[in-house]
């Protein structure tokens, strides 16, 4: 019996303790429970954390990597196309549609543009005409290159539709002629620029809608081929003096006949100079600039390698004042020879009787007034002058515009304007001609 009871014994002592380690794992296993739970809850609440504010870490990551990037100044930012490896396009422009009508015969891309009037005999006298065009539309790209440590590089293309070879008889079909086409390297007060581009030498231009900004009529400078070098300090009162020089290529007649152009002929490049100084006035800008250039042509007269060179040259002189923030004075003056290249000597460089340069002098300038944003207004005018012994009778002698002409904007994209000239062309011992132009336009830039 006592073995019996043991027996009882051991057993209860073993039904109490596996009781007791029953109620041991069931609390820790409700303890994990509770754990999981707790994590689980944690979980649900960083993953709804996370989903809200997912958003807010993307934009600021993106931000940060923006900030990292090079800064682009705002003459290279706007309406700009990001490219990979740091390449960057900006593309700019304008579609242009002009009416014009004029009460006599000009020349000048067939009455598109005016240069000069022919003189008034009795097959052009009175001879009015109406053209409507839109060959000076004009579409251009800036293309900027990953930095090269501290220095920027660039390049730029533009084109317009005024090519020469397009005449009256496929104006609906008008070829593209290229205006500028060059690379630039800039470091913090240097520029190097090698391509086509405008001239150095009187960089003005009048406000008119005329194509030509008065060409043949006071105004000389183009575009050319060249190599140029930009030099420039910075003065007190956040002014600076600059100082530019290019070699360039004189684009002249085939006055020889040689097959060859006489500016490329020469064995030298055509000098280009020019010095400006900058200060702010009136919020604007005032510059005051000299310019000029120097270059030989070789002319074979009698035979070819003949090497007879004649001389093109000239002194410039241009100067902007705003007067006050609504009027702005500008204008330009020269003294010249030989400067057809240039649009100077209206047109004629050298006397290929005499075999001499003509010299020219000539000058414009303008009132520009902008009484409120949507309006802006111009007027102003402008003379060439050639030396009338160096002329053969017939030639142009005197050409001068008077022009005025007013501009209403829709906004900064949109525009629509109309202007009144007078042209008047004076030929040695013979007949003049003038003429009275109507020009309407409208533009819409990108």
């Amino acid at each position: 019996m006592t073995r019996n009871v043991i027996v009882v014994l051991i057993g209860f002592m073993a039904i109490g303790s596996w009781t007791a380690y029953a109620n041991a794992a069931d609390e820790d296993m409700r303890a994990d429970l509770d754990r999981a739970q707790a994590e689980i809850q944690q979980l649900r609440q960083e993953l709804t954390e996370l989903k809200n504010n997912a958003p807010w870490r993307y934009n600021t990551e993106m931000k940060d990597l923006v900030k990292e990037l090079p800064v682009a100044a705002k003459d290279e930012a706007g309406g700009s196309l990001m490219l990979p490896a740091g390449w960057r396009i900006q593309p700019y422009g304008y579609f242009k549609f002009d009416m014009i009508y004029d009460d006599s015969a000009v020349n000048g891309a067939n009455g598109d543009y005016i240069v000069s009037v022919k003189p008034e005999n009795s097959t052009t006298r009175a001879d009015d005409s109406f053209s409507f065009t839109a060959r000076q539309t004009r579409l251009g790209a800036k293309v900027f290159a990953p930095n090269i440590g501290d220095l920027k590089t660039m390049g730029r293309v533009e084109i317009d539709f005024y090519n020469p070879v397009t005449s009256s008889t496929n104006e609906n079909k008008s070829t593209p002629q290229m205006r500028h086409a060059y690379g630039q390297l800039s470091g913090p007060d240097w520029s190097l620029l090698f391509g086509q581009t405008s001239d150095i030498i009187s960089p003005l231009v009048p406000s008119t809608l005329n194509y030509t900004v008065g060409w043949f009529g006071g105004n000389i400078g183009y575009r050319h081929p060249q190599l140029r070098f930009t030099k420039w300090w910075d003065c007190p009162n956040n002014s600076r003096f600059q100082i530019e020089t290019a070699l360039s290529r004189d684009l002249n007649n085939d006055y020889d006949s040689g097959g060859v152009d006489d500016g490329q002929d020469s064995s030298a490049p055509t000098v280009l100079g020019r010095v400006s100084y900058a200060t702010p006035m009136n919020g604007k800008k005032c510059v005051i600039g000299a310019s000029g250039h120097f270059g030989n042509e070789e002319i074979d007269w009698d035979y070819v390698g003949d090497d007879d060179n004649v001389h093109t040259w000239s002194v410039n002189a241009d100067v902007v004042v705003p007067v006050c923030e609504k009027v702005e004075l500008k204008g330009e003056v020269f003294w010249a020879e030989n400067c057809n290249s240039y649009f100077g000597g209206i047109g004629q460089g050298v006397n290929t009787t005499t075999q001499d340069e003509i010299e020219t002098i000539g000058a414009w300038a303008q009132v520009g007034y902008k009484p409120c944003e949507d309006w802006a207004l111009n007027t102003g005018g402008g003379f060439d002058d050639p030396i009338d012994s160096d002329l053969n009778d017939g030639n142009k002698s005197l050409n001068y515009f008077i022009f005025t002409n007013a501009n209403y904007l829709f906004s900064k994209y949109l525009s629509t304007g109309i202007e009144f000239t007078y042209w008047r062309t004076d030929y040695k011992n013979s007949n003049d001609g003038d003429d009275f132009r109507v020009q309407h336009s409208w533009i819409l830039k990108f």
